[in-house]
């Protein structure tokens, strides 16, 4: 009969982790692995292992190895995204969670992170207006920022409405909303987006 030592090592690995005992499910995995190299719910403990261990390089990898598996598994690609997020490749980033909605549309979190690397890019055109003086030049540079964060809201927008329209009882995406009209003068919206807001906390 088909040996159950794979499962049996798995199983190990699993439980050492749930122990907190990283290395030793580690190297639990690693053995179960050599036995098993494609088990994709082994490949993704692992990788959650490193990733609370700090090595995110080889939880990155890991996860890519994982999406050459299961290409179709949205989960994966949002993963990749959050990854490449904190590393500041917003292009990349991008393309994950825009290809995570692609396999769910209605993968809420996904829009809500574009949403965010969106307007995450506002900090440093703020630091530069702060920074202005008041010459001609600089008043002129100020208005282009003004615009430019003005269009990062406009195309952060459509994200965070269609992560309303999934799950309409999410705060973060309705007080994101509210805000953002206020600052672009749509009193219109901005209330409709604050009364929503107000009603999902009471």
């Amino acid at each position: 009969s088909k040996s159950r030592y794979p499962e049996i090592i798995k199983n190990m690995a699993l439980i050492y982790n749930q122990m907190g005992d990283t290395e030793k499910a580690l190297e639990a995995m690693r053995e179960a692995r050599t036995e098993n190299p494609d088990d994709l719910n082994l490949i993704l403990t692992e990788a959650n292992v490193h990733y609370a261990m700090g090595n995110i390089d080889k939880f990155k990898s890991l996860l890519e190895y994982a999406t050459e598996l299961d290409p179709e598994n949205p989960e994966l690609q949002y993963n990749l995204g959050v990854i490449a997020a904190e590393a500041n490749d917003v292009e990349n980033a991008k393309k994950y969670y825009n290809r995570a909605i692609e396999l769910n549309p209605k993968y809420v979190n996904a829009y809500i992170n574009l949403a965010a690397l969106i307007l995450e890019q506002e900090e440093s055109i703020i630091n530069e207006m702060n920074n202005l003086g008041t010459s001609v030049s600089d008043n002129r540079r100020y208005d282009e920022l003004r615009l430019e964060r003005k269009e990062l809201y406009f195309e952060a927008i459509p994200y965070l409405e269609q992560a309303i329209d999934i799950d309409s009882n999410n705060f973060q995406a309705a007080k994101t909303l509210s805000n953002i009209y206020s600052a672009t003068g749509d009193d219109v919206n901005a209330k409709k987006y604050r009364e929503v807001a107000e009603s999902i906390e009471k």
